[in-house]
């Protein structure tokens, strides 16, 4: 009951590129393949809805969106994947997840990635929660 499933299409290849040296993709209906198996697991099993988190940091990344079909047993969340500056990170939330949420947004801060740049540093939970609109959930790694 307590496992769910991330899906990072960054490292999608297509075409026999090599992991890292493109940044890959998925499609609406890879999305909608894997959601309606988590839907069936948690038919067949009697599970809670399973969360369905969907990581991004440019639009081509998830590639016709607007086609997600959410379900009733699967909540999709779009995070927010991107590292660096408190500026970039929000302006991609702003410009790449909030545009095309599907039903819930996230937001992802990483502990050593925001802090790569000279004089930038991490945002705090408290800061990502004054976003508009406001992230359902924030991952830390």
């Amino acid at each position: 009951p307590q496992v769910h499933l991330a899906l990072d299409p960054e490292f999608t290849m297509h075409g026999g590129a090599k992991p890292g040296s493109v940044i890959g993709s998925v499609d609406a209906s890879d999305v909608n393949w894997v959601a309606q198996y988590l839907a069936n697991l948690v038919r067949t099993n009697d599970l809670p809805p399973k969360v369905l988190l969907l990581h991004r940091f440019t639009r081509p990344m998830i590639t016709h969106t607007e086609l997600i079909k959410p379900l009733e047993e699967v909540q999709i969340v779009m995070d927010m994947d991107g590292w660096g500056s408190p500026a970039k990170k929000i302006g991609t939330y702003n410009n790449v997840v909030y545009p095309l949420p599907v039903q819930f947004t996230g937001f992802k801060l990483f502990y050593k990635n925001d802090l790569f740049a000279p004089s930038t540093r991490m945002l705090t939970a408290a800061e990502v929660l004054k976003l508009e609109p406001q992230p359902s959930f924030i991952q830390y790694q």
